[in-house]
């Protein structure tokens, strides 16, 4: 009787610890999970991503493309580059399409999102029509339960920089003008993000190092003019529901800090530093 009660005890823990892997398992991309970090650029906050030029093609997904229109699981499991709310429309990469890069240096974490975006509609809030929400990891522990930090963005249609620090964990948040700044170009159907987060931010007395691993979710929410349209209709980003449908530290995506050297000539040629390109891919 004791062997059976054995067996049963066994099978039963076994089938138990199989469920939890199972219900902690989340998707990855593929190719665009982890996003290896350069360094060497000083970076300007400012929403002018001059500094920012061939960042974008030179850290790149495994696949050799760039971390734009990345895909990520939405609603009911499916796999997609943009995602309706509350009755939105998306005609295409034109309509709403989201790349972002990250550098960073001893002193902080820099990201630029540029957005290419038919058209800029906020009314006034920092999550509610063109926007951006970002959930910040600091231990790079992409687990259920994990401290993140939430700052949401915007620019009003007035050209105000909306920010909402909204979860900081009683540490000092981004201030408007110095870690973050908001461009519109019209012209271009283009708005540019640039953010610096400090260890400070995350409550850290560190100078940033070659090797550290940080959590990033980053959701740019769309509106747009037409009725019915205005406000928050839809996403694009990396991992949005990291954000969306909950707040999900274990569904962000993974920034690694490396140590390859990028730089950017006058003539807006990017170089490197030979032997590190391999970090990067």
């Amino acid at each position: 009787m004791k062997k059976y009660v054995f067996v049963f005890t066994a099978i039963f823990v076994a089938i138990t610890l199989l469920s939890v892997n199972v219900a902690d398992a989340q998707w990855r991309s593929p190719t665009h999970d982890v996003y290896n970090a350069p360094t060497g650029i000083d970076v300007e906050i400012d929403g002018n991503l001059d500094e920012w030029a061939g960042v974008k093609d030179f850290v790149t997904g495994t696949d050799g493309e760039p971390f734009c229109g990345v895909e990520f699981e939405g609603r009911e499991g499916e796999v997609k580059v943009w995602e309706d709310h509350g009755g939105g429309t998306w005609s295409g990469p034109e309509d709403h399409t989201t790349c972002f890069m990250v550098v960073w240096d001893a002193d902080a974490v820099y990201l630029a999102i540029s957005v290419t975006d038919d058209e800029h509609q906020n009314s006034g809030a920092a999550w509610n029509g063109d926007s951006v929400q970002i959930n910040v990891v600091p231990s790079g522990i992409r687990e259920a339960g994990q401290p993140y930090f939430l700052y949401n963005v915007a620019l009003n249609e007035n050209g105000d920089l909306l920010l909402h620090n909204e979860r900081l964990n009683g540490q000092p948040g981004l201030v408007s003008g110095d870690d973050i700044a908001i461009v519109r170009d019209e012209d271009s159907k283009t708005t540019n993000y640039e953010y610096r987060f400090t260890p400070a931010n995350f409550g850290l007395d560190i100078s940033l190092t070659e090797g550290i691993e940080i959590g990033l979710g980053i959701c740019v929410n769309d509106g747009d003019k037409g009725a019915g349209q205005g406000g928050q209709k839809g996403w694009s980003g990396w991992n949005p529901h990291t954000v969306v449908h909950g707040k999900n530290p274990e569904k962000t995506g993974l920034v690694v800090l490396t140590n390859a050297i990028t730089a950017v000539e006058p003539n807006n040629k990017l170089t490197t530093t030979w032997g590190t390109i391999r970090s990067i891919r």
